[in-house]
């Protein structure tokens, strides 16, 4: 660790001054598992176009709490339980071990189905039970599930939403949304899928709502065609949320950006950097 410092400070031509910071990142192999057994010696960050020794690798092992938000609008009733129940069903299994779900549903109104807790199977059952109605409240159900939503130390959260492009029955600004939302939960993930037609403006409020929330906090936006690719994306984000590490590198202070890019030495591996720059 001191010799990567110490070889930055060499490298630098100005008083600028060499630290550690830290970023999170996703690394999964060919089949869309985590990698095991990471050492520093197979990592580089690339900052800038810049490499950077690491000097620590470790898995994020840290509790998971995830905010599941489900479109159980009137419009989804032939897809319901054919593609949604299963695509949900899948995300549960690529979660890791003991993570505490909360599960709502945004027909008509904003509905806790389930939880916090970790029993999945009761979750999926709670679910089993609804009946799709109304309208979709998505951006309300954003809104109301996380106003009140802290990060407890030492933990991670994550907001995941499963939603079609059908009539909105929100109340809220999307601008609003964004502001409300994004301060209080963490990471938020979404598969927005295509299901029927739509308005268009009402298309561009979703989009913005769930692109800025998804960029702003290093998550996951899946834009399938239809609910028939939903399982792919949610199990893609289940993986994405199990298969994470943390790392420290050598770089230097006072840099104005940060464009940080992840490489393994070894086959077939996918990083993606989540969150970075932050200094331990």
């Amino acid at each position: 660790m001191l010799l990567a410092l110490t070889l930055l400070l060499a490298q630098s031509d100005g008083p600028a001054e060499a630290v550690l910071r830290r970023l999170e990142v996703s690394v999964l192999d060919a089949s869309g598992d985590r990698v095991q057994g990471l050492v520093p010696e197979e990592l580089v960050v690339l900052e800038n176009g810049v490499a950077r020794d690491v000097a620590r690798v470790e898995p994020d092992t840290r509790p998971l709490s995830v905010t599941l938000l489900i479109d159980s609008s009137r419009s989804l009733r032939s897809v319901y339980r054919l593609q949604l129940l299963g695509a949900v069903e899948g995300f549960f299994e690529k979660l890791p071990a003991e993570t505490r779900v909360a599960v709502w549903t945004t027909g008509a109104r904003p509905s806790l189905r389930y939880g916090p807790g970790t029993d999945t199977a009761a979750a999926l059952r709670a679910l089993e039970r609804v009946v799709p109605e109304g309208g979709n409240t998505v951006l309300d159900a954003l809104v109301e599930t996380t106003g009140d939503v802290g990060i407890p130390e030492g933990e991670r959260t994550a907001v995941v939403v499963l939603s079609s492009n059908g009539i909105e029955f929100s109340s809220r600004d999307r601008r609003q949304v964004v502001d409300a939302a994004r301060p209080q939960a963490g990471e938020f993930h979404v598969v927005y899928f295509q299901e029927g037609e739509s308005d268009l403006e009402m298309q561009a409020g979703y989009s913005y709502v769930f692109s800025e929330l998804t960029k702003r906090s290093g998550g996951l936006y899946e834009t399938p065609l239809s609910s028939m690719a939903a399982a792919d994306r949610m199990r893609r984000i289940g993986a994405d949320l199990q298969a994470r590490y943390r790392i420290r590198y050598a770089t230097l202070e006072g840099l104005e950006e940060r464009k940080l890019e992840v490489q393994v030495a070894r086959p077939d591996v996918k990083t993606r950097v989540v969150s970075g720059a932050e200094q331990p």
